[in-house]
């Protein structure tokens, strides 16, 4: 397993599923140390196992506490069957998920009818148990002086929660999803949903960039140290997005409009620029994502 040190004592443990394009694409962060330890997302219900195995590889028999960035089937699908290899385990995660979680027909009945045949891969969605459910709405002390602090960012998802634990920021998906290439070059795109506000995912990034931080976690996928510099630069990417795709829907709001934005995006944005290293694979799973968020940014700009 390829798991990601990131610092001593915190690592992402790879979810990959056995979808075209999605290794080194869902994770799950595992801390460890005096304090205790504790989980960011928990993946879908159908790499579950493959977590709780590499957890208890770690030495871990209990966790202090499970952190949900959202709700999304991605990140926490699984949760409900994690409990059952770590039971009693405090859930936490944003206030308004929790009805969610407790009782997640309806999320569920979302996940199919929004992402069909790749929901079905993940995995039902089992519930968690109300008395675990943790709204995060406090710092959350995991013994002594050690505590996880959430920080409300939506816009990626409307109950959408970042945390910070010492020199630690993870994030989610509230910072666009992010691919170290090497030698400097990354990729990132938005993480956009198909409703879409702007000015809540620059508010949230702009809360991201005051929380004093050394490294920063992506959700999708890897950490970096090149911060606030790559919050700057989506900040500035989304801005971008705006002004690019605003010049083609002016053009002609027609059929080939999808298309035509991504083009446009792969030649100006310098944040896609490494399009062409990503593996074949990978780009036709980031093409799907891709028209997901455009389509956002559209209805956003049509009002």
């Amino acid at each position: 397993m390829r798991i990601l040190d990131a610092t001593p004592g915190c690592c992402l443990i790879p979810l990959d599923q056995e979808l075209t394009g999605f290794t080194d694409f869902i994770g799950a962060w595992l801390y460890t140390g005096d304090a205790g330890a504790f989980l960011v997302d928990a993946g879908p219900a159908s790499t579950v196992p493959t977590l709780a195995a590499a957890i208890r590889d770690r030495g871990v028999r209990r966790l202090s506490g499970i952190f949900l960035t959202h709700i999304h089937i991605d990140h926490a699908g699984g949760v409900g069957d994690l409990l059952t290899y770590f039971p009693g385990t405090p859930v936490i995660c944003h206030p308004k998920a929790v009805s969610h979680l407790a009782e997640p027909t309806r999320l569920w009945e979302g996940s199919l009818k929004t992402l069909g045949k790749t929901a079905e891969a993940y995995g039902p969605i089992a519930p968690v148990p109300q008395d675990v459910l943790t709204p995060a709405e406090k710092p959350f002390h995991l013994g002594g002086d050690a505590e996880v602090i959430p920080f409300l960012t939506p816009g990626h998802a409307p109950h959408h929660v970042s945390y910070r634990f010492g020199e630690a920021l993870f994030g989610g998906e509230a910072a666009g999803v992010f691919m170290d290439l090497g030698e400097g070059a990354v990729y990132l795109r938005p993480a956009t949903p198909p409703r879409f506000f702007l000015e809540t995912s620059l508010e949230s990034l702009e809360t991201l960039l005051t929380i004093p931080h050394e490294i920063y976690c992506y959700g999708h996928y890897g950490a970096t140290r090149r911060t606030p510099e790559l919050l700057e630069a989506h900040r500035d990417q989304l801005h971008r997005w705006a002004d690019l795709l605003g010049e083609e829907l002016k053009r002609a709001d027609a059929p080939d409009l999808v298309d035509r934005c991504i083009a446009v995006l792969q030649a100006k944005d310098p944040l896609m620029a490494a399009w062409d290293r990503l593996p074949p694979d990978v780009q036709e799973r980031e093409r799907g994502f891709l028209k997901n968020s455009v389509n956002g940014f559209l209805g956003y700009l049509r009002g």
